[in-house]
């Protein structure tokens, strides 16, 4: 109940911002309920395990939906507070009966959203914010793939960049560094391997220079060994270097062709490891920056690479008659990422505390127009 008092008063449209204050005493504003109770501690350990439990209800629904989580907290409350009195087996097997048939009911009540509308969504998630709503809605009209950032002005800005979407994550958590759990780089280094990554040995040269100049480094491989991927968390958890290594999209033969793209993309050459050799920073590429969360990973094009022949190319080899129609759609999906746009929100405001809490609006309201976008409206 504690927990739900004070994660609550977030709820809705019109609900309050928290105060937070990080372990120097530094304040954080913000009306994100699942960032609010990840900082409720209590110091009666009961207590405490009771709260636990409540806010594991709240991170599956941000690794689920990304939004919602006060939401989730006042239910969970609400089931708590009035089945004190029932058997625990009786509830389960309540709910297993009850939720296939309250999901079907908001499915058949639910609407699909019209685009022109994303912005009353948007508006609602950050508490009415009509400013917000009207800058989320000119970004869905480019692009789907939307990105909020961090901006050194009083005002919010959007930005139009070619970004391409991956269904990869992460290869370890250890990588992230936000309270979020995304690992964000800007003007990364790309290391692209087709195959294994078994020694790091090879690569020393790389993560030398990376380190020294204070550089970040993506790293791109089909599978890293655990031995491997363990020295490289331990030195990204004692600040000797900044990266990420995520794992190659595809697989089968597609594999190859996403390889050769994230070539084009990051101008990175595509490296087969030969026992014994030692690779420079030559065969890097680069990105503007890039964005990698739990579901996806989001790397936007630099300003110096050009794909225009490329995919010229590559439409020109689609109109080939003998190709399958497999074979098209293949070449298809592949010009649709080299070409692929995303939107950059960058939120400003008068301190580092407005900024923050708006963009945690932003964030918020984002990804409940995503979840519109999937499933619609009641």
């Amino acid at each position: 109940s504690k927990l739900e008092k004070a994660v609550s008063s977030t709820l809705g449209p019109n609900g309050k911002t928290v105060i937070i204050t990080d372990e120097y005493g530094k304040p954080y504003v913000t009306k994100d309920g699942v960032s609010v109770a990840r900082k409720i501690y209590f110091k009666d350990p009961v207590e405490n395990i009771g709260a636990s439990l409540v806010k594991e209800v709240c991170e599956l629904q941000v690794k689920q939906a990304g939004d919602g989580t006060t939401t989730a907290i006042v239910l969970a409350n609400a089931f708590i507070q009035n089945l004190k009195e029932f058997d625990s087996n009786d509830i389960n097997k309540a709910f297993d009966e009850i939720i296939p048939k309250v999901i079907e009911q908001l499915k058949l009540n639910s609407k699909e959203l019209k685009r022109e509308d994303i912005k009353y969504v948007a508006s609602i998630s950050a508490n009415n914010d009509l400013q917000i709503g009207d800058i989320i809605q000119q970004a869905y009209n480019f692009s789907n793939i939307v990105k909020v950032e961090e901006s050194n002005n009083l005002e919010d800005t959007l930005e139009m960049v070619d970004g391409m979407q991956l269904d990869v994550s992460y290869m370890s958590k250890r990588f992230t560094n936000t309270l979020k759990e995304h690992c964000e780089l800007d003007n990364p280094n790309v290391l692209l391997l087709d195959g294994k990554l078994e020694d790091l040995m090879y690569f020393k040269t790389i993560l030398e220079k990376v380190s020294a100049n204070d550089e970040s480094l993506l790293i791109i491989t089909e599978y890293i060994s655990e031995k491997e991927l363990r020295k490289l968390e331990s030195n990204v958890l004692s600040g000797n270097i900044k990266l990420c290594v995520i794992k190659t999209p595809g697989f089968g033969p597609i594999r190859k062709d996403f390889i050769r793209d994230l070539s084009d993309f990051t101008g990175a050459d595509i490296i087969n490891v030969q026992p014994g050799k030692q690779y420079s920073p030559l065969c890097l590429g680069r990105l503007k920056s890039c964005t990698i969360t739990k579901n996806n990973s989001l790397l936007i094009k630099h300003d110096e690479i050009n794909v225009d022949e490329i995919v010229n190319n590559l439409k020109t080899l689609s109109e080939n008659k003998e190709l399958t129609s497999y074979d098209v759609e293949v070449i298809n999906k592949r010009i649709q990422n080299l070409t692929a746009k995303a939107s950059i929100i960058k939120v400003g405001g008068g301190s580092e505390i407005e900024m923050k809490e708006r963009k945690d609006r932003y964030a918020d309201a984002v990804l409940a127009v995503a979840c519109v976008l999937e499933g619609g409206i009641v």
